[in-house]
């Protein structure tokens, strides 16, 4: 039997993955309509306890400690959460486990019908619709959670040391008892085989996987692809456009000297200033096409953000919007270069508060992350910019990282603030990606190696020198 592998600080558990369950999470996995998918997660949710205990932990390792509170959490919530990360979940984390015994599994298919008979027994006279959206259908659903756990994990004694994000209620033992008795849908549908579903999860799943994969990379190389002749472009333009706006701007002041007349003097002016701002336009395009030499060091990146924090406070009090630096450590190092990490930072910075606009919340998150496993991990520093404004439009995503695209309405800026700031980090030997989730924000993740190659390479040409 296929069982979901639940990790936590206390203890591995093997949650039993019923095959009704199984077809709903391979029919989940393909599905395209994220309203849809949802919908069918939180259908299982409801009355497979395995599930939602196993999404449960899974979630409860991701969120604050206020979003899982037993208050907020929720079947709408959990699903809402699990169906972005439903592929990944399930490649890593089902699991081949056991053939169950008749006696195990009256004892599983007994607490399938105990915890669903419950949930529905706190929410009664909801319609089913409403009781997704109701904390006490979660909290009945799980409240056998401790004889589950048992059950998954016999060697482990660990469940008062478990951190359980929902808050236990109270359930008569009379209630209890006749729960089996009332042979509930949820009951039956647990016990109902589909031999062919043990091969078939695995095999959707994986299929979901690579094709994730492939259009992750196709639309890498696109990018890549468009962006290396958008530099060529803006290189040529950049020379062939600058001497004649110097001789604008030269002209026009020299005439500016002498004119007296005050509409002119203002005419000419125009002309001056509009030279310039075409000016400083050419010289974004140059810094993208052609950016100087790193000059790389160890940087303390909280120090940084936190520089960076002080000196965006006045304009996040504008809009009364909180701008947070949340790190794991209370310093975090790595070799790049200060002035350019600072200018990516500040970019995605100002793009977060104008997609806020007034209220709300952007977190810097800093962490390490080791990528790779064996002889060559790689130590990298993870940099996360997180929003809650209204999230990227579908039609905006795919050109976010253009130099010539912003937006905002015209005569607004080019948007070079991003496009700049994806090729600072591409010169570190970065990554930077975007996770959008629209009308609940967005986040801007920076990978920055710990280690600089830059420095390697120079440290070798250095120690080769006679």
């Amino acid at each position: 039997m296929l069982a979901l592998l639940a990790t936590t600080d206390a203890a591995d558990f093997r949650l039993p993955l019923c095959d009704a369950t199984a077809m709903t999470l391979a029919t989940a996995t393909v599905e395209q309509d994220a309203n849809r998918c949802e919908a069918m997660l939180a259908g299982a949710l409801r009355v497979d306890p395995a599930l939602a205990i196993w999404a449960v932990l899974c979630c409860s390792n991701e969120r604050s400690q206020d979003e899982s509170s037993g208050a907020s959490l929720t079947i709408s919530a959990v699903a809402r959460w699990l169906a972005p990360r439903l592929v990944v979940l399930l490649a890593e984390r089902v699991v081949k486990a056991f053939d169950l015994s008749k006696d195990d599994r009256g004892k599983f298919s007994s607490l399938v019908a105990e915890s669903v008979r419950a949930a529905n027994e706190v929410t009664r006279g909801l319609l089913a619709r409403e009781v997704i959206d109701e904390p006490r259908y979660l909290n009945g659903v799980t409240f056998q959670l401790a004889q589950w756990l048992t059950l998954a994990n016999p060697s482990a004694n660990v469940i008062a040391k478990l951190r359980w994000p929902i808050a236990p209620i109270d359930i008569p033992s009379d209630f209890v008892a006749e729960s089996r008795a009332a042979g509930d849908e949820a009951w039956r549908r647990w016990l109902f085989d589909v031999p062919e579903v043990q091969s078939l999860l695995p095999a959707v799943v994986l299929q979901a996987q690579q094709l994730a994969k492939l259009t992750q990379d196709f639309e890498q190389q696109l990018q890549k692809a468009k962006l290396d002749s958008l530099k060529e472009f803006a290189y040529g333009a950049g020379h062939e456009l600058n001497n004649p706006l110097a001789n604008i701007a030269s002209r026009a002041q020299t005439l500016l000297k002498d004119e007296p007349h005050p509409e002119r003097r203002r005419r000419l002016a125009a002309i001056n200033t509009q030279a310039f701002r075409a000016h400083e336009m050419l010289a974004d395009m140059m810094l993208f096409a052609r950016p100087p030499q790193l000059r790389v060091e160890s940087v303390d990146l909280v120090h940084l953000i936190d520089g960076l924090i002080a000196e965006l406070a006045d304009e996040a009090d504008e809009q009364q919007t909180q701008l947070i630096r949340r790190s794991e450590k209370d310093s975090l190092r790595a070799e790049c270069d200060p002035v350019q990490i600072r200018v990516a930072l500040r970019a995605l910075c100002l793009n977060a508060l104008q997609a806020v606009a007034a209220g709300g919340t952007i977190v810097i998150d800093l962490c390490e992350r080791t990528v790779g496993n064996g002889a060559a991990p790689d130590p990298r520093v993870e940099i996360e910019v997180i929003d809650d404004g209204p999230g990227i439009p579908s039609e905006i995503l795919k050109k976010i990282f253009d130099p010539f695209f912003s937006g905002r309405e015209a005569g607004r800026g080019l948007g070079f603030g991003l496009s700049k700031c994806w090729r600072i980090i591409e010169l570190h030997g970065g990554q930077l990606t975007v996770d959008n989730q629209p009308g609940r924000g967005a986040s801007f993740t920076i990978s920055l190696p710990i280690r600089s190659a830059i420095i390697s390479r120079n440290a070798a040409t250095t120690s080769a020198k006679p």
